[in-house]
């Protein structure tokens, strides 16, 4: 007999391994399929050939997946192979939906109600905490209901190497234990389960009943590296009566470890099942080359993992980048600059929705929806804000679940005063304590107190007590009262159910008074919740009854209430997004985490915040999971791949990011910007998703002006353009573009700001003052213009090269200054101890020795250097020689008579902070030798009448009394720049007679 065409039609399909692995006679198959390598296709055809060759009942045979979207894309595909509405047959779901099949049918052997809920993890995380500040428990809330989960999820695989737990137990595993043991008797009181319990129940009842499962022929697991304790032992309890299991799983993606996910069960399922054989599939169907070897490269640094190895089918494509910049707010604008200049280089080929930009954390994501809003691009985030969680639904799900399980407290609590009926939250939980801690439902309590049977002990108002009574609970117990009646033939289904709710809540008067912004998109979720109803008995109707195949001797309870499938599949589908109509049609970038993004492929991926810290996250337990987390990010892209990292963090602190140590080995083999999207790169990425490119003049047509065609909008190393900006004596604090500005260095952060742990900053520039060395400073007294001095230095050189006679003969005096006056150069010239003399003769040309004879006052040093270099002055400057004072006449003050002895005492007559002269120094020979030189000099040219009456520096002409000179240890030889200005000013010296 040959096989049926169906599946003649599916071997052409496949590949050589994956045909392998499809017809395979082994009882235990472990297909290891790396990404992009048809694992589902894979799958779906093994289904197909055990029920169309191998002749096994579709009912007989269990398909757990993980995902409720993975679970509906392979009902479909099995439904198009197998025809005939097979498929419907076929026990396919998510574990948690298969294991709650299970239960409502053969549940009440293990004592299980019939009529159980679903705890959702709100209701679990509420319970939790009221029980923590009930019994004043110091353990987290949060911590404690991921410590219950992870015990449940554990199974009851022993620990490795005979490991025990040590019998002594520290406060807070006792406080966790208390927890938990208080957790697990509210759910049995309010009839409740929890995701980890419908788990947990059903292993217990396959463990004590496994007829149950005694007709289950084979049982296929999908993403089997997610499967945690529990789960293995599941599998195995599915499959005990006849051991055949098809495992479909890749170990390098094995990312949910905080899920209790165990890589390791890969490992129990070969050593439990020996003569398992394994089937690699290592053609990948999606991804480049490039990207593929980069991706292998960064997985093969794990030396523990599974060995296996993936050949693309495609071309060598284009190489991937590692995008440095400075910021993460720049790191941000790179990316849009990038979507953009990819979308407008293709021609649109591509869309926004062929871009995915994945992140470790979903903290992460502030600067890119900044940036990608700024730049008006529409994204969705993958994992948001679900359906089920909008308010409006989530009301209408909470009175569904009362109707349905009056016990359940958490969703009676959530609707007491929904609309308002004049309960406050403090009352709300006062009663649900006192239920709680009587051991009696809310929903008893309050009608109890209401029908007068049993007062509260909290206080209630008589208003909010007419409410409730009227309100509430008549609503809820007829909307009950009708369900009841439709055993008997009265019409009453779920959509009458949920318009009667709503007629008799007024809900949509609600929504417009308590939500008047967009009370209008509120009750349009409210229709389309309607519409979800509607569709669920529609499909209902078409698919029929889920229920289990009947196997002989075993009687089941069957579920004749559509409510409590209607309530289960919501339960269940928790990770089903649904978009309004409007988002459906509009392409969109999507923003997603990587777990999310698991399963899913884009043509170009964008992985930003690739440093350590992020991933590898900080408070990651186990490095080896991280780096398969990159792994899987990476091996999502189809054509373009794009990892960017920020040279400083987004908490605006200077923190420095240092790169993912798993980018750090192959960080030369990536790309240092992005690719130019020229005609070659193009039609290879056209080749690689199977698309046709436009024509380039078209491309460049549609291509706006002043467009960016390059990725160079930024640098490709930050560090050497901080670097230069330094340099050039700019700031680096701010954006890339300002920091080119010449700002002051900052010398001090902000309170609490971290410097960057760089070299220490230091300009690389000399100011003003630091340069004065190199001044050029003018021979005239006072302050001149730079012109001045320099029409003086030109004529100091050329009167000095003349030398002409002339330049020292006797000038006549031409002023009016009285004959008993003196001039001012007279003092100058005069000797200390030396008197005056009231005669003013025609003064000879001063001596040039005259002008060095105040040298005895230097340093000997000093001195000497002063006398050996002395250029030769003239008398008078040539620039000076035609100026002349006011010829106002100004009378004389009378000074006193002074002594000689005044003037012996004084051996340093001047102003000065110079110290004076130690006693003994003087040479007594040279002193005298001085005094009679100068005694036999002519008197000095009468000039006019002073314009002071003191010495002043500022009246002495080049040449006459030598000029001004500076206090002893102020040499520019011997102080450095910056030393001089921090030492204290000292006036220039002027001799007194």
């Amino acid at each position: 007999m040959s096989p049926p065409a169906a599946t003649n039609d599916i071997f052409k399909s496949l590949n050589e391994a994956q045909s392998r692995a499809v017809r395979s006679n082994a009882d235990t198959v472990a297909i290891l399929a790396g990404p992009g390598s048809g694992k589902t296709h894979t799958l779906t055809s093994r289904v197909v050939y055990l029920v169309d060759t191998l002749g096994y009942q579709p009912q007989d045979v269990i398909v757990a997946t993980f995902t409720v979207k993975a679970a509906r894309e392979m009902t479909e595909r099995i439904g198009k192979a197998l025809g005939q509405g097979r498929e419907k047959k076929i026990i396919l779901g998510t574990f948690h939906s298969v294991a709650r099949r299970y239960l409502a049918a053969y549940g009440q052997r293990i004592g299980l109600n019939q009529k159980f809920g679903i705890a959702d993890d709100g209701d679990s995380r509420g319970i939790i905490s009221r029980i923590c500040k009930r019994l004043q428990l110091t353990v987290d809330p949060p911590m404690a209901r991921a410590w219950i989960s992870k015990k449940k999820a554990k199974g009851t695989e022993p620990e490795p190497n005979g490991k025990k737990q040590a019998p002594a137990k520290g406060v807070h595993v006792q406080e966790l234990e208390t927890c938990y043991k208080e957790y697990q008797s509210h759910l049995e009181r309010s009839n409740l389960l929890d995701y980890d319990d419908l788990l947990v129940r059903c292993v217990e009842l396959l463990t004590k009943h496994p007829s149950c499962v005694s007709n289950v022929q084979a049982v296929l697991i999908d993403e089997y590296q997610d499967t945690n304790g529990v789960q293995y032992e599941l599998m195995k309890l599915f499959a005990q009566a006849r051991h055949r299991i098809t495992i479909v799983g890749d170990p390098d993606q094995s990312i949910y470890g905080w899920r209790s996910a165990e890589i390791r069960n890969l490992w129990r399922l070969l050593r439990d099942f020996p003569g398992t054989e394994e089937v690699s599939l290592e053609e990948n169907y999606r991804s480049s080359q490039s990207i593929l070897d980069m991706s292998l490269t960064v997985i093969q640094q794990d030396t523990k993992r599974y060995k296996k190895a993936l050949r693309p089918i495609h071309n060598k494509g284009t190489r991937p980048v590692l995008r440095r910049l400075k910021t993460s707010a720049m790191e941000a604008d790179w990316v849009v600059s990038e979507i953009r200049r990819a979308i407008m280089m293709s021609g649109e080929m591509m869309t926004h929705n062929d871009i995915a930009i994945l992140l470790r954390s979903a903290s992460l994501s502030r600067h890119i929806e900044h940036a990608l809003g700024k730049a008006g691009v529409a994204y969705k985030m993958v994992g948001g804000f679900k359906f089920y969680e909008r308010m409006e639904i989530k009301v209408l799900l909470d009175y569904l679940r009362v109707v349905h399980q009056p016990e359940n407290n958490d969703a009676l609590a959530r609707i007491m005063n929904v609309p308002k009926r004049g309960i406050g939250d403090v009352t709300i939980k006062a009663l649900v304590e006192e239920a709680e801690k009587s051991s009696t439902s809310l929903f008893s309590l309050l009608d109890k107190h209401c029908c007068g049977g049993r007062q509260a002990k909290t206080r209630i108002t008589k208003q909010a007590e007419q409410k409730i009574s009227a309100d509430l609970l008549r609503l809820l117990k007829g909307i009950r009262k009708r369900v009841d009646e439709i055993s008997q033939g009265t019409p009453f289904g779920l959509i009458e159910m949920i318009e009667q709710l709503l007629t008799q809540l007024k809900f949509q008067k609600f929504l417009q008074d308590t939500y008047a912004d967009d009370h209008e998109q509120r009750w349009a979720n409210v229709q389309e919740f309607m519409g979800l109803a509607a569709d669920f008995i529609r499909d209902l109707d078409r698919i029929g009854d889920d229920g289990l195949p009947e196997i002989e001797g075993l009687q089941q309870s069957k579920e004749v209430d559509v409510l409590p499938k209607f309530l289960s599949q919501i339960a269940l589908a928790s990770d089903t997004l649904k978009d309004d109509e409007t988002q459906q049609n509009k392409a969109m970038v999507t923003i997603s985490t990587i777990h999310a993004a698991k399963g899913l492929e884009w043509p170009i991926v964008f992985v930003p915040a690739a440093y350590t810290g992020s991933i590898p996250h900080a408070r990651a337990e186990d490095n080896d999971e991280e780096r398969r987390l990159l792994y899987v990010a990476m091996t999502r892209a189809q054509a373009l791949l794009y990892l960017s990292c920020p040279l400083y963090g987004s908490h605006g602190n200077g923190e420095k990011q240092e790169l993912s140590s798993f980018l750090t080995p192959i960080e030369r083999y990536f790309a240092k910007k992005g690719p130019c999207f020229d005609r070659p790169v193009m039609s290879e990425v056209a080749r690689i998703l199977q698309r046709s490119l436009p024509s380039e003049d078209s491309i460049y047509k549609s291509m706006p002006p002043m467009s960016v065609v390059e990725d160079d909008l930024f640098p490709e190393d930050p560090e050497q353009a901080i670097r230069e900006v330094r340099k050039a004596g700019g700031a680096v604090e701010g954006g890339y573009q300002e920091s080119y500005r010449a700002k002051r260095p900052r010398l001090y952060g902000p309170a609490g700001e971290t410097a960057p742990q760089e070299e220490p900053w230091r300009k690389d520039y000399a100011t003003t003052m630091e340069q004065t060395s190199s001044f050029t400073v003018s021979t005239l007294p006072g302050f001149v213009s730079a012109g001045t001095a320099q029409a003086a230095l030109a004529a100091a050189a050329a009167s000095a090269k003349a030398k002409q006679p002339a330049q020292n003969a006797m000038k006549t005096s031409a002023n009016k200054r009285p004959p008993d006056q003196r001039s001012i150069m007279g003092f100058v010239k005069s000797a200390p101890g030396q008197t005056s003399t009231s005669s003013n003769p025609p003064t000879a040309p001063v001596p040039a020795h005259s002008a060095m004879s105040n040298m005895q006052y230097l340093p000997p040093k000093l001195a000497a250097r002063a006398t050996a270099y002395a250029p030769p002055r003239p008398a008078i400057e040539p620039s000076l020689s035609k100026h002349r004072l006011a010829a106002t006449k100004m009378a004389r003050p009378v000074l006193p008579k002074r002594e000689e002895a005044d003037f012996a005492s004084k051996q340093y007559n001047c102003f000065s902070s110079s110290p004076t002269k130690p006693p003994g120094d003087e040479n007594p020979s040279a002193i005298a030798q001085s005094t009679l030189s100068e005694e036999n000099e002519p008197p000095p040219e009468p000039t006019r009448p002073a314009g002071s009456f003191h010495n002043t520096t500022c009246n002495m002409p080049k040449g006459l009394g030598g000029g001004f000179r500076r206090p002893a240890g102020l040499g520019r030889e011997s102080i450095a720049p910056m030393d001089r200005l921090r030492k204290p000013f000292k006036p220039l010296t002027m001799n007194r007679p």
